[in-house]
């Protein structure tokens, strides 16, 4: 619950400053400069172009030229910052981007095409203003005061970045409930709504508004009834969620004594001392990548070492399992490249990335063993589609190994070795690939995705990402039956309905998010496993997912009612 803050899609929004009236004509002259030197880089740019393609290719810039004027915005801003007396940089950035929302509502395909360019041209002005507002800005407020975030879209890397003590969550109008997004927006504990329709054109700075993670609603301007009732509820779930989190020292074991190991998920620093106090067995999976390409520079092996090394004696004797860099997608990107993927969910992520820039991919295997020596640690490689990577990956990993125990550097030399089962010839291979390691983790989000060629982010087929796909549950049920322990690092894993599914199915392990452990812990000791079992072999006779989603959504309502009041 709090005040609304807008941001358009594809450029940081700038920092709202209030102004005095008599600090406009400063402002104005501030605003000039900007594009003055603007209009200079725009021209350098041009020439260099055109010496380089002709000029044709530079042509373009000509249309940036000509924006960077443009008498509309220009007479709009200055009827606005009067009404508004705020910074001209905030003032700039609304104007500019209600325009490029409405040309993207045009029916001209042309002119919708130029919303990119004046996207360029507003970054530029924003950088030239110097406030920081195209600039990267790290772990900065985007309010001074606490806020809901709205915004066009968020990437991965932009969620990162929020301030959990200033966004009190976020609203975005693209997007889905399964992308990398949502899932980090579950991981820091914000409250997040996504796909909402026309949410960047019709809502405005400031207004009140209440963000119902719940019910997927954004309620704007909130009547004082609404408010209260929201306020109550809010106090209500807060109650039972601490009831929850008080039996985090009982084991996650079911009513007839079936032991599940309840791990977490763990992206940010902030989370590492978060593990002990939510009574988590270890960690089931740290997501490298945000460590590793979150700041200026990829941080050397010594960095790296230090950095795991805190998380690994803050667990022990607990094990903390690394997945090794997890690039591309919809994550975070690993470098720029000179030319567009066409379509990066099935290019160059995962354990490819590694694999193709071998120096850097032994740095963080050294400094992960490294770390072994003080804790229990493991692990795993994303995106692997078959043998061939698992002994590539293992060969590299021995090399690594030789290495260190060239300098004298301590490791463990039993530290176990993973991978993700993310894709079904990873999966179909189960039994093989169980030969070369000693555990699998089942991303389920990403294994839903490639089976039923559904793209998760895409909101167009959004309605269609099943994870109850009976494909996807006979590829889980196969990769089980491969006989080492297999975890469920997964959505699906913190999902109170299919809990029972899974427990049924032989997971051995359920990994999730700190905030979701009380739930999940609840759940287990509420459940019977041969009830469990029972039902998953119903599910895996099922011919559609909304069979198998009931059956197990059906043990769930017997065994804890109250988690789904």
């Amino acid at each position: 619950m709090g005040k609304l803050r807008v941001e358009a899609r594809g450029c940081t929004a700038p920092l709202i400053r209030s102004i005095l009236p008599t600090e406009i004509e400063a402002e104005w002259q501030r605003f000039e400069n900007a594009l003055s030197r603007t209009e200079t880089e725009i021209t350098v740019l041009k020439q260099r172009v055109e010496e380089l393609s002709g000029a044709s290719e530079a042509a373009i810039f000509d249309a940036h030229l000509l924006f960077l004027r443009d008498r509309m915005i220009i007479s709009r801003m200055r009827k606005e910052m009067p009404v508004r007396l705020q910074n001209i940089d905030s003032v700039y950035y609304a104007v500019v981007q209600n325009f490029m929302e409405a040309m993207r509502l045009v029916d001209d395909a042309y002119l919708r095409s130029r919303v990119a360019d004046i996207g360029d041209v507003l970054q530029r002005v924003l950088k030239n203003l110097d406030t920081g507002g195209a600039k990267t800005r790290k772990n900065k407020p985007v309010s001074k005061d606490p806020c809901v975030l709205a915004a066009y879209d968020l990437a991965p890397s932009d969620t990162a970045d929020l301030d959990s003590q200033n966004v009190l969550g976020f609203v975005t109008e693209a997007g889905s409930a399964i992308s990398h997004t949502a899932i980090l927006a579950r991981s820091l504990g914000l409250p997040a709504v996504v796909a909402v329709p026309n949410l960047v054109m019709e809502s405005r700075v400031g207004q009140p508004a209440i963000l119902d993670g719940y019910n997927g609603v954004l309620i704007l301007n909130p009547t004082q009834e609404t408010c209260e009732h929201y306020k109550l509820l809010q106090a209500e779930k807060e109650k039972a969620y601490q009831a929850l989190v008080d039996m985090k020292d009982l084991p996650a074991e079911t009513r007839d004594g079936h032991r599940i190991h309840l791990a977490c998920n763990v992206d940010f620093v902030h989370e590492y001392s978060a593990v002990k106090r939510s009574g988590a067995d270890g960690v089931g999976l740290y997501r490298t990548e945000f460590f590793l390409l979150g700041g200026d520079g990829l941080p050397d092996e010594e960095a790296q070492y230090q950095h795991y090394r805190r998380l690994v004696e803050e667990c022990a004797p607990q094990e903390v399992i690394f997945r090794t860099l997890d690039s591309g997608g919809d994550k975070l990107p690993f470098e720029v490249l000179e030319e567009k993927e066409d379509n990066p969910f099935l290019g160059w992520r995962g354990i490819r990335v590694s694999l193709s820039r071998p120096a850097i991919f032994k740095e963080q295997l050294r400094a992960i063993l490294r770390a072994s020596a003080h804790g229990k640690v493991g692990v795993m490689f994303p995106m692997v589609s078959g043998l061939t990577e698992v002994k590539d990956v293992q060969d590299i990993l021995e090399e690594c190994r030789r290495e260190l125990r060239a300098r004298g550097q301590a490791f463990d030399e039993n530290m176990r070795v993973g991978i993700m089962i993310e894709v079904p010839s990873a999966a179909m291979m189960a039994d093989v690939l169980a030969r070369y390691v000693d555990f699998f983790s089942i991303g389920t989000n990403d294994l839903t995705q490639y089976t039923i060629a559904v793209d998760r982010v895409n909101y167009r087929v959004a309605s269609m990402f099943r994870s109850t796909h009976p494909g996807v549950i006979r590829l889980i049920h196969k990769t089980i039956e491969a006989g080492i322990p297999t975890a469920i690092c997964g959505e699906m894993g913190g999902d109170i309905t299919l809990v029972p599914l899974l427990v049924g199915l032989g997971a051995t392990e359920l990994s999730v998010g700190t905030h979701l452990l009380p739930l999940i812990r609840f759940a287990i000791r509420h459940l019977n496993y041969e009830e469990c079992r029972e039902m998953a072999q119903l599910a895996l006779q099922a011919e559609d997912s909304r069979t198998i989603r009931s059956l197990s959504k059906a043990v769930a309502l017997r065994s804890y009612p109250n988690l789904f009041e």
